[in-house]
């Protein structure tokens, strides 16, 4: 049951400075578990220094827990501070770039709205409380700003009791006339199959929900981490969304154009936000032509490549950062190496498999639904 259909809240409740209480923005869809229900707070500004008031989340009994932060449109913002019920310190400060990559605690910038999954492990425990803190970034040069102007942000958090065995996960195809999955339905079903093997490890089964055509879509998108404009568009073509449903979109050309470090890269996969489900352009999009060769038609990727790409996608949707990044950073789980399939380059032979924190991290999105019986093997 979402949100968007039944708003459930809890009656107000205050602790630390922090009001909990029906009213203001709606939080975002989960697949709420009976019992589970988000607690909204009251909206805060951004005050002296860009910075929020620090804001509480008191102790639950559970395992993780999800935080929604919404502000205005056009406005970005990154968690600034994270400390925990024992005093340590996991997030100290906002850094330039897409995502933290000093904290303990990574997470991302976020354009709108954030979607942060925080799970036990690595010596943090959600469950005994914490107090964060939101501030301000520039969109366009993604350094921190100290003008708070009239910016606020509304706080929820939907805390779990416990990290199902195995998970459930709608997906939605919108393809595109560039697709070698363009009228392919059953090709469709063989790539959704495919997706299922490279997932079956992390505990995770995903299903086609629906499968809904986008014969308008461009021949090439360009975009930014900011400016997803034109992901955003290719949205604008399709139906209305399902509740908690990942929409994979089957596109043109992609290319990453990078304002600061030219020129437009192509890529073979892109997610906007890590810890999708909220924002701009909350999706997941492949290409379906090469970028050097447009001419020549839909690209004809082999299935398995193609969906072990999708999972690594999936991956970052549903909270996973890569297992070391370009430039040398490691993943901050202590079980996870750079041979995985988060290796930044997941067509290496050796990116494959998944970690037990990573199978934690997945299965604790709101968007996941306990699934007890495991998926049946096809002979």
């Amino acid at each position: 049951m979402s949100p968007s259909r039944t708003r459930t809240f809890v009656p107000c409740l205050a602790f630390m400075g922090l009001v909990a209480c029906a009213g203001g923005d709606l939080p975002p869809r989960a697949s709420l578990e009976e019992g589970e229900a988000w607690i909204t707070a009251e909206p805060v500004a951004f005050g002296a220094g860009g910075l929020t008031p620090v804001l509480s989340v008191p102790p639950f009994d559970g395992e993780s827990v999800s935080l929604w932060a919404k502000s205005e449109p056009g406005t970005c913002f990154a968690l600034a501070s994270l400390d925990d019920a024992q005093g340590r310190t996991w997030v100290s400060q906002r850094e330039a770039g897409p995502y933290c990559t000093d904290c303990r605690v990574r997470t991302s910038l976020a354009q709108e709205e954030a979607l942060i999954v925080l799970t036990g492990g690595e010596g943090f425990a959600p469950g005994e409380g914490f107090a964060v803190r939101f501030g301000l970034m520039d969109c366009e040069t993604l350094t921190p700003t100290g003008t708070g102007g009239e910016s606020r942000l509304q706080l929820a958090w939907l805390p779990r009791q416990s990290i199902p065995e195995r998970g459930h996960l709608s997906l939605r195809f919108l393809v595109s006339q560039h697709s070698m999955l363009f009228g392919q339905p059953d090709r469709q079903r063989e790539l959704l199959e495919r997706l299922n093997d490279e997932l079956e490890e992390v505990g995770l089964e995903v299903t086609l929900e629906a499968a809904a055509e986008l014969p308008d879509a461009p021949s090439e998108t360009r975009f930014w981490t900011t400016q997803l404009a034109g992901l955003s568009a290719l949205l604008e073509g399709a139906p209305p969304a399902l509740d908690t449903t990942v929409d994979v979109v089957f596109a043109g050309c992609l290319r990453y154009d990078d304002p600061f470090f030219g020129p437009p890269e192509p890529v073979n996969g892109f997610t906007p936000r890590v810890g999708g489900g909220v924002g701009p352009a909350s999706a997941v999009f492949m290409p379906g032509l090469r970028c050097d060769s447009f001419g020549g038609g839909p690209a004809s990727w082999p299935l398995g490549t193609y969906a072990h790409v999708i999972a690594h996608e999936l991956g970052h949707f549903l909270g996973l950062y890569h297992s070391v990044e370009t430039d040398g950073t490691a993943d901050l789980l202590s079980d996870t190496n750079e041979q995985n399939i988060m290796n930044p380059n997941p067509s290496r032979v050796g990116a494959r498999g998944w970690s037990p924190s990573q199978r934690r991290q997945i299965l604790s999105h709101p968007w996941v639904r306990s699934s007890l019986a495991p998926r049946p093997r096809t002979p």
